[in-house]
């Protein structure tokens, strides 16, 4: 679909499906597939347009929030298979680079939306996961990884 002041974009990629926390875990892939499902599905589905996030380097922003220490933990606990921050924050080994495209796409939706200011700022929505808001400066802790929310605003 062509962007237009009448259509909604949603930020989303298949890899967030990637983030794998583990039979059972309540934050997991298959609430992120309900929901893509159930707006496919929706009446006003022909007005969503749909986007990927932009390949970007989105360390710069979550460096300035999160201290380059725990980000670099984390990097390295993936890249070792996984583990968990705390008992309800897995990290597998694809949940580095998916938390990286989470922040590259909540930066994609702040763009978006700061390219409207002059006029009637375009709708839009970022799904994607690992979750971003619980994330502290020095920790990950309630399913969040890195605190988009605080990077994205940043």
């Amino acid at each position: 679909m062509t962007p237009s002041m009448s259509s909604f974009r949603i930020i989303y990629s298949e890899r967030f499906l990637e983030h794998n926390t583990g039979p059972g875990h309540p934050e997991n892939g298959g609430r992120l597939a309900a929901v893509v499902a159930a707006l496919r599905d929706h009446p006003m589905a022909p007005q969503l347009e749909w986007v990927e996030p932009r390949d970007r380097n989105p360390l710069p922003w979550i460096n300035a929030v999160h201290d380059p220490a725990y980000v670099l933990a984390l990097q390295r606990i993936a890249e070792r298979g996984g583990g968990r921050l705390d008992a309800d924050t897995p990290v597998s080994a694809a949940s580095y680079d998916t938390a990286l495209l989470a922040v590259a796409a909540w930066l994609d939706g702040v763009d978006h939306v700061l390219q409207g200011v002059s006029a009637r700022p375009p709708g839009g929505f970022v799904l994607a996961r690992p979750p971003g808001h619980h994330a502290e400066r020095v920790c990950g802790m309630g399913f969040s990884l890195l605190c988009n929310a605080a990077i994205a605003a940043h």
